[in-house]
């Protein structure tokens, strides 16, 4: 079965640097390079972050292929953070928005505005299609897997430290980016 990695063509079709993308989610350069030539793998969490960043599922980047649809959504993200950055002269810029947005927020921070915005998304129901409300449910549901995905990652890895002195994926990746 063929290996799937687009990291490095979701990053030239968003028209960016691999350093921009370690600044923007709070790595190093050598480690986007990494995950683009398989040396590494980006964690689930560096996943999400490059979904958010770029405006795709985080399974485009291991397990789907790319189609047009796809292709076509990040060149209209890259052109619209483009748009923005040229208008505000500047000001604003996205890796730099993100960098700050990631390094500023912390886990609970995120969980705390995940249960606000839960209740907000409850306290609206009423005025909701049923359409709405179904696909609230189900975009619910997959966020909560991908969240137990991690949790038994977590659950592993600690298991295999303690007992058999084995180093976690995170013990590694930090020892490849420090090395470098």
């Amino acid at each position: 079965m063929k290996q799937i990695n687009n990291i490095k063509k979701i990053r030239e079709i968003y028209g960016i640097t691999q350093e921009q993308i370690a600044e923007a989610i709070n790595v190093n350069r050598v480690t986007v390079a990494n995950w683009e030539s398989n040396a590494s793998r980006a964690s689930s969490g560096n996943l999400e972050k490059l979904s958010i960043f770029f405006g795709v599922g985080p399974e485009f980047f291991y397990e789907k292929e790319l189609n047009d649809n796809i292709t076509n959504i990040l060149l209209k993200n890259a052109q619209r953070a483009n748009e923005i950055e040229s208008h505000s002269e500047g000001k604003r810029c996205k890796t730099n928005e993100f960098n700050s947005l990631f390094s500023k927020t912390s886990f609970l921070q995120a969980l705390k505005k995940y249960v606000f915005s839960m209740k907000m998304l409850l306290a609206t129901a009423e005025d909701g299609t049923l359409d709405d409300l179904t696909t609230a449910v189900l975009v619910n549901k997959k966020l909560g897997e991908r969240l137990e995905s991690i949790i038994n990652l977590k659950r592993e890895e600690e298991k295999a430290k303690s007992e058999k002195k084995e180093d976690t994926l995170r013990d590694l990746i930090d020892k490849l980016s420090n090395s470098n």
